[in-house]
């Protein structure tokens, strides 16, 4: 049993007297304990509502969200609030997501309080500060109003107050997106070391490729509401075999100035997600497009160990990196 199974979700936004939004359209991937799955794509490819369905902060418009081998629609009070305490998340903007009227020492208790409040004043403090020192931070934070921190700080505090509670999965929402690159690096970092102390799942939503090259084992790429390529993260980004996948990599800049990439051009724009076109999401963009790919469905399909695409040609090409070039990981994936 995985920790997280998502099955054929779909999310469409009604506007009234508007056209509906069709957010997310039959996403299914899951996630093991311990284990860091990133979702990644382009603005509005669905990266982030996905991650709402997930938390339970949007009701699904068909599909299933199970967690810990049970359904999160329609529970109780209290089952909701149990759920609440292992299941958390880390949100884009730091400053943002914190109550600046709070210390940071009722910051972090407050998920405490809420999702255990029987437990003794004194064994809370504890909890308060162990967390705050596994982020790195001080006692004397404790005091402190979030303006008075770094945006790196910022973060530190938003990931102790995600983890204070011992959750099972963390939904990371573009965590390190507002942070400079020295910062950024200590935050993956720091995640991977609370991932390897409390068996964490983390499903992180990122565009960034680098990034996910880093710190994730496995990745699902996103266009239109849809996962169009999933598979381990060393091979998809080694060997994309979807046009969009292909796309999205050339498009991402490389750390030597000297690598040559070959440019995958897409065509057009995305198109409208308020009227999704009728087979392949991809079709009027497509570089290897074929007359069938506007009107016929498209399932994903083995192309390697663990690793599917969803294309109608999905014979082998070249990769879209340079020659002998690869997106090596920093450190060890999660």
């Amino acid at each position: 049993m995985s920790l997280l199974e998502v099955t054929d979700l779909h999310h469409v936004f009604h506007r009234g007297g508007k056209p509906p939004v069709y957010a997310v359209n039959g996403v299914s991937f899951q996630v093991e304990a311990g284990e860091t799955l990133a979702l990644i794509g382009e603005s509005g490819s669905g990266k982030s509502t996905v991650g709402r369905l997930v938390l339970g902060l949007l009701t699904p418009t068909g599909g299933e969200v199970r967690f810990e081998g049970r359904s999160i629609a329609g529970l109780g009070r209290k089952e909701s609030r149990d759920l609440r305490a292992k299941l958390q998340v880390v949100f884009q903007e730091p400053y943002e997501s914190l109550n600046p009227r709070m210390r940071v020492g009722t910051i972090i208790e407050e998920p405490l309080r809420i999702h255990d409040p029987k437990m003794p004043a004194e064994q809370r403090r504890r909890r308060i500060v162990e967390t705050l020192a596994a982020v790195g931070l001080g006692e004397e934070f404790l005091d402190r109003y979030p303006r008075q921190l770094s945006g790196g700080q910022q973060q530190r505090v938003g990931i102790a107050r995600a983890v204070v509670t011992r959750p099972s999965l963390v939904v990371l929402d573009e965590p390190t997106s507002s942070l400079d690159v020295s910062v950024r690096a200590r935050t993956l970092q720091l995640l991977g070391e609370l991932q390897r102390d409390l068996g964490i799942g983390y499903v992180f939503i990122s565009h960034d490729i680098h990034t996910v090259s880093h710190f994730s084992r496995r990745v699902a790429v996103m266009y239109l509401g849809r996962v169009v390529e999933t598979g381990p993260t060393a091979e998809v980004l080694a060997n994309p075999r979807h046009p969009y996948t292909r796309a999205l990599l050339s498009a991402a800049l490389s750390v030597d100035p000297n690598s040559r990439r070959v440019h995958v051009p897409l065509r057009g724009e995305i198109p409208s997600p308020t009227r999704l076109p009728a087979g392949c999401p991809l079709a009027g963009r497509c570089p290897i497009e074929q007359p069938e790919c506007a009107t016929t469905a498209v399932a994903h399909e083995q192309v390697g160990p663990a690793h599917t695409a969803a294309c109608l040609n999905l014979e082998g090409r070249p990769s879209p990196l340079g020659p002998g070039e690869a997106l090596e990981p920093v450190g060890e994936p999660r």
